[in-house]
């Protein structure tokens, strides 16, 4: 079976839009991070497109300028102006695009045909592999051509490729230097005093997995520390797949005025009266407080991990980002033909995701339905993929006993089990839930009968 070739019309409507493409982005560069989350600079069907479309995707990425002018000197520079159709060619890109408000759909256009000759290249690989000799079990040859098959929305080349030691040892180097001097290392802080000497504070580069049952409050925490976080000058996105920005504003008010913001539109107007009678100074001081915050709050649901990452970047490079919160993972779509595929690569993405960004990313997980059935949770019971721990730094996971037991003698009692610490110890925190304002403080009464270590050995195995 042979991937089928592009008639002449097909590939004269396929290179206009791709023309159309490249003379938008030279007329409006405001759409170029945009437009590259819809096509790669490797779909571009000829090598001169291909070359351009590199140019211009670097002078972004290094904050450059970019226009005809500045980007025919990149070529020149990287000797490839010739081959890229010289000077003149890139005039006629411009003068021939009628407009750059199209620019989206003509890069829409470039995708699909471009993803169908994956599509049609995957297909042919695997028919190939069908009779090849010696011949393998099919269930064998579909398991290997799964990633290929799936492989429709591309995956970002945003590395820089292998580079030297030398770089990282002068970061390390630094690092510890400012850590002989008392200068404080770049870290993100949670708030909670308990949590943070445990986590050593979230660095660049990590991905951290928040997991808990329904109802012990791992939006409520996530928040808080994004809000802690956003409230000191260090800027945080959210991206809210399940909740809209209205109900996380709401959350965000009781959270930093400390009041029962539920009672604010209840059904019951005594409740009402009462609430604004109590409490009216707390709301003030919260909308106060929260005026200008500086996060972000992406709240459209089923995204892609591309659509994430791109957003993300685009959001970093107009100011830069300290954390970005995902709630939650499960809900982020992903390429893979089966669902354990799909949740990998989200992870991998979140992961890949911190590292290019240099910033932490708290994600929040669920478990599976063994979980539910009460008692601490465990690590094994992250839900759909094991490979969420492997590619964590550090899996946290919450539990309450009084969810289990009404009658507990720790009522609000939420355990922050750290049951995964590259950098550090696992263990286990205490902190109050105070849902009905959407926080938690840290945990001051004395608690369990059982040592934390035994407690600890519950749920490690």
């Amino acid at each position: 079976m042979m991937a089928k070739p592009l008639n002449r019309s097909e590939q004269n409507t396929l290179i206009a839009a791709e023309q159309m493409v490249l003379g938008g982005l030279l007329i409006n560069p405001s759409a170029i991070e945009d437009v590259f989350e819809i096509v790669g600079r490797a779909d571009f069907i000829t090598a001169p497109h291909r070359t351009i479309a590199t140019a211009i995707k670097s002078l972004a990425e290094n904050s450059q300028p970019v226009d005809a002018f500045t980007v025919g000197e990149e070529l020149n520079r990287t000797k490839k102006l010739r081959a890229a159709g010289g000077v003149a060619y890139l005039a006629e890109l411009c003068e021939q695009t009628p407009g750059a408000s199209n620019v989206r759909t003509y890069a829409h256009i470039a995708a699909d045909h471009a993803n169908r000759r994956k599509f049609l290249a995957a297909l042919d690989e695997a028919g190939k592999a069908v009779y090849a000799a010696p011949v393998r079990p099919l269930k064998e040859i579909i398991s290997a051509h799964q990633t290929s098959l799936s492989d429709l929305e591309r995956a970002r080349d945003t590395g820089t490729g292998p580079q030297d030691l030398d770089g990282a040892a002068r970061e390390v180097l630094q690092d510890w230097n400012r850590l002989e001097t008392g200068d404080q290392i770049k870290r993100v802080h949670t708030g909670w005093d308990c949590i943070d000497r445990r986590w050593k504070g979230l660095r660049g580069g990590e991905l951290v997995v928040l997991a808990g049952t329904t109802g012990t409050g791992k939006t409520v925490f996530a928040m808080q520390v994004a809000a802690h976080n956003a409230l000191n000058g260090n800027r945080a996105l959210v991206f809210s797949l399940e909740m809209s920005r209205r109900e996380l504003y709401r959350r965000l008010v009781g959270m930093v005025g400390r009041i029962p913001v539920g009672l604010a539109d209840s059904d019951n107007s005594d409740d009402r009266k009462g609430f604004y009678a109590q409490h009216s100074q707390g709301l003030t001081y919260a909308v106060s407080k929260l005026k200008g915050i500086d996060m972000g709050v992406d709240d459209q649901g089923a995204l892609h991990i591309n659509q994430i990452a791109s957003r993300a970047r685009r959001e970093h490079r107009k100011s830069p980002l300290s954390l970005i919160v995902v709630d939650y993972l499960q809900q982020v779509r992903g390429d893979g033909l089966s669902r354990e595929r799909e949740v990998a690569c989200v992870s991998a993405g979140l992961k890949a995701l911190a590292k290019e960004l240099d910033i932490p990313v708290l994600a929040l997980c669920q478990f599976n339905r063994e979980a539910s059935k009460g008692g601490r949770p465990n690590i094994s019971q992250l839900r759909d993929s094991g490979s969420i721990e492997q590619d964590a730094d550090i899996v946290t996971l919450l539990y309450r006993e009084d969810k289990d037991n009404p009658d507990s003698l720790n009522p609000g009692l939420v355990e922050v089990i750290t049951a995964k610490h590259r950098r550090g110890e696992p263990g286990i925190d205490n902190l109050k839930a105070k849902l009905n304002q959407f926080r938690m403080d840290v945990w001051t009464a004395e608690v369990h009968q059982a040592e934390p270590s035994k407690r600890f050995r519950q749920f490690v195995g």
